[in-house]
């Protein structure tokens, strides 16, 4: 049995903008979320909770999307997520594309399933 968020088609497309000079070309009227970089440096793999909770897309698309579901708001049609300040958006892009990085609980798999990766530019 299939549902509406089993192909890309039915789901929210997402583009990640990894350079600042690209944000004009991203879809007018999509929401908007800006990804801070890290508050320090770490080493790779060992991201602290406060830095880690400020680049979590998959619990900001999550939030998005709870927002949108409360009466008197307007439905998310797509999103544009500015990663401009990022060293490396590769990990955000790698939560973002189906199979890279497994989905853990039932917010991870509620994105997964009403999000897509349309781009990246």
């Amino acid at each position: 049995m299939s549902t509406p968020f089993d192909s890309a088609s039915s789901s929210i497309p997402v583009t990640v903008v990894t350079r600042t000079a690209a944000l004009p070309f991203a879809e007018p009227g999509a929401a908007r979320i800006h990804l801070e970089p890290a508050l320090h440096e770490h080493a790779p793999g060992s991201e602290c909770v406060a830095c880690a909770a400020r680049g979590d897309i998959r619990a900001l698309l999550f939030d998005l999307l709870q927002r949108s579901r409360e009466p008197g708001s307007n439905p998310v049609l797509s999103v544009v997520v500015d990663a401009s300040e990022l060293v490396d958006a590769k990990p955000v892009i790698d939560r973002l594309e189906k199979g890279v990085v497994p989905a853990f609980g039932l917010r991870d798999h509620t994105v997964a399933r009403s999000f897509h990766l349309s781009r990246v530019i």
